[in-house]
């Protein structure tokens, strides 16, 4: 069954308790849940906080490392250098993956990393505007240290005008070898119509009569979106022997719970996956339950 059939079924008969709110990301008053440089594991007794070193041994032991963000918060970022500098310590066989770039670009970014022009001449090879709607100087330190210590760097992605053509035109429009994603799962479906609601219809009630077929635009490009990134880390595994630790950096909301890139990895049986999260202070601290993460690190 093709993707649009297999998604028509899931919304264009729903129910409203589909939709029921439950337990998810929302917007909240700053506050802070999740100590500042502190690691806590999500939904154990007390929300145990556990050591650097400990979550250091356990994601350089794993296969798939995924690095939250919220895109804008300059906190994460700094984060993020930090663990990519930590890991490439511990593992020397790495590859960064970046769902902020489409595959097209690839030969741009591996001309920069041979040492090929500045850091501008490189954010306009890759038409870093056109791509990704916030600042570049939020991840050229990721950039320059890859270069640096000569670490290769994947785009993970797909352009949106691939996206976009797959939803209007059908699964033919599909980048070519791409597969189908994994189905949604109804949590996960739920969680997407609270994000469609915020960026959509702030404040108000979803009318599926109205919004409903925006709705289902925007599922099936989030769950094309999250395939894409997923295939592109499943293709690193297999391009050296010994696989190399794959550290992706993905914005938050394609990780929380397991629902989008987590989820997609598991359909394809890639195991020893872990799901680090930086804390956001627009986050609800309800949602720190088993399950939304392996660990979440306090940076606001």
């Amino acid at each position: 069954m093709n993707l649009l059939r297999r998604l028509c079924i899931v919304f264009c008969f729903f129910t409203p308790a589909l939709f029921a709110a439950e337990s998810m990301p929302q917007l909240h008053q700053p506050t802070s849940c999740v100590a500042s440089g502190s690691w806590l594991v999500p939904g154990t007794p007390d929300s145990s906080y556990v050591s650097e070193s400990s979550i250091l041994a356990q994601a350089s032991a794993s296969r798939v490392v995924l690095l939250g963000e919220h895109h804008d918060n300059q906190a994460h970022h700094v984060w993020q250098l930090q663990m990519l500098q930590k890991l490439h310590q511990r593992q020397p066989n790495l590859v960064m993956g970046l769902e902020m770039l489409p595959h097209v670009v690839q030969p741009a970014i591996d001309r920069y990393l041979r040492g090929e022009g500045s850091i501008e001449t490189f954010l306009k090879a890759v038409e870093w505007e056109r791509h990704w709607s916030f600042s570049a100087d939020y991840y050229t330190p990721l950039l320059e240290y890859a270069r640096e210590q000569k670490i290769a760097v994947r785009a993970l992605n797909v352009s949106r005008e691939s996206i976009d053509a797959a939803v209007a035109q059908g699964w033919d429009a599909a980048p070519p070898g791409m597969t189908q994603p994994a189905a949604a799962t109804r949590p996960y479906l739920r969680h997407l119509v609270m994000s469609f609601q915020r960026h959509k219809l702030p404040g108000a009630k979803l009318d599926m009569a109205v919004e409903g077929p925006a709705f289902r635009r925007f599922v099936q490009k989030q769950m094309l979106w999250d395939r894409a990134m997923a295939e592109g880390i499943r293709a690193q595994l297999s391009s050296t022997q010994p696989p190399p630790l794959v550290v992706a950096f993905i914005g938050s909301g394609h990780l929380m719970h397991g629902y989008g890139v987590p989820h997609q990895l598991q359909a394809m049986a890639i195991k020893s996956v872990m799901t680090m999260i930086p804390w956001d202070s627009h986050l609800d601290c309800g949602v720190l339950v088993a399950g939304f993460a392996d660990v979440v690190y306090g940076a606001e």
